[in-house]
């Protein structure tokens, strides 16, 4: 998976909320992404398969991350991330954590890469996409998608973390805010 840090560890990015996966992704492979936030930690324990890996012999990446917003720029998080061994991994999954599903499509919107995360469980019908940068300048750059129903950069309760607490009753009245309505 690809990250947009910059090389101080900095992750420039814009997110927006999508009303559905768009069609073009529909037939395209994604990457099955399940992180775990541990409790009390501010630390997330990833486990993201290729869709590819499996067939080339490959296992999935495992990592053990921290990100923190920037108080003043909700573009900026500072992301440290350290790849784990497996048995390192099994352990630290033993711990008490809130968890996320989703799937990424690597896309390319405005000539920029970017994914595309469908989520799943509680948060099924959730669409965002996320695009990274390497500068300021690369994110004022980039046009909001034509499709995208809202720019949720700002909105903590759209963050990964965040959600991994959410209800589908929460995320409903979260989106409503924006008007969508999940299937």
């Amino acid at each position: 998976m690809t990250s947009g840090c910059t090389g101080d560890g900095l992750l420039l990015e814009r997110r927006f909320l999508l009303p559905a996966l768009p069609r073009a992704l529909t037939q395209g492979t994604a990457w099955l992404v399940e992180e775990r936030y541990l409790a009390g930690t501010g630390l997330s324990l990833r486990r993201a398969v290729s869709p590819v890996g499996p067939a080339l012999g490959a296992g999935p990446e495992l990592t053990l991350g921290q990100r923190v917003r920037t108080a003043s720029d909700r573009t900026v998080r500072v992301t440290l991330t350290e790849r784990l061994r497996p048995d390192t991994y099994a352990a630290l999954r033993r711990l008490r954590a809130d968890v996320l599903v989703w799937r990424r499509y690597p896309v390319r919107l405005a000539g920029w890469p970017c994914g595309v995360d469908v989520f799943a469980g509680e948060l099924s019908g959730l669409v965002l996409a996320q695009a990274a940068f390497g500068s300021a300048g690369e994110v004022a750059r980039f046009p909001t998608p034509a499709y995208a129903v809202a720019e949720v950069t700002g909105d903590q309760r759209l963050g990964e973390e965040e959600l991994a607490r959410t209800s589908a009753a929460g995320l409903a009245r979260i989106v409503a805010e924006y008007g969508l309505v999940l299937r």
